[in-house]
């Protein structure tokens, strides 16, 4: 007695292996908040334009020109971020960490130039 394998079934049975590792492949690099879609943790506006360049503050890479700063994550509490990036850039006008705007309090600590 021989027993043969439908080749059929092994193509049914191959099929549903390789969709259902791709699709969880597709969920675990897919990125769920919508802030990391643009790698931008910390989000300033500020009062003044400056020109664009580049400053690592408390461990986070921040990019600024004209009147907007983004920032990746840094390993500070946000008000030390918010402080620092004041004293690099200037006043703050507006803070968000990872698109929640900051308090007054935490704002208002900002809007000064101290580092």
């Amino acid at each position: 007695m021989t027993n043969r394998v439908n080749p059929l079934r092994q193509l049914a049975i191959g099929s549903v292996a390789v969709l259902t590792t791709a699709l969880t492949f597709g969920a675990t690099v897919t990125p769920a908040p919508a802030y990391a879609q643009s790698g931008a943790y910390y989000r300033a506006t500020l009062q003044q334009p400056v020109e664009k360049r580049t400053e690592i503050i408390r461990g986070g890479t921040f990019i600024c020109s004209g009147t907007v700063c983004v920032g990746t994550k840094a390993r500070s509490r946000p008000e030390l971020v918010c402080k620092k990036l004041a004293g690099e850039f200037g006043p703050v006008a507006s803070f968000s960490v990872a698109g929640k705007d900051v308090d007054e309090a935490t704002l208002a600590s900002c809007k000064t130039e101290e580092a």
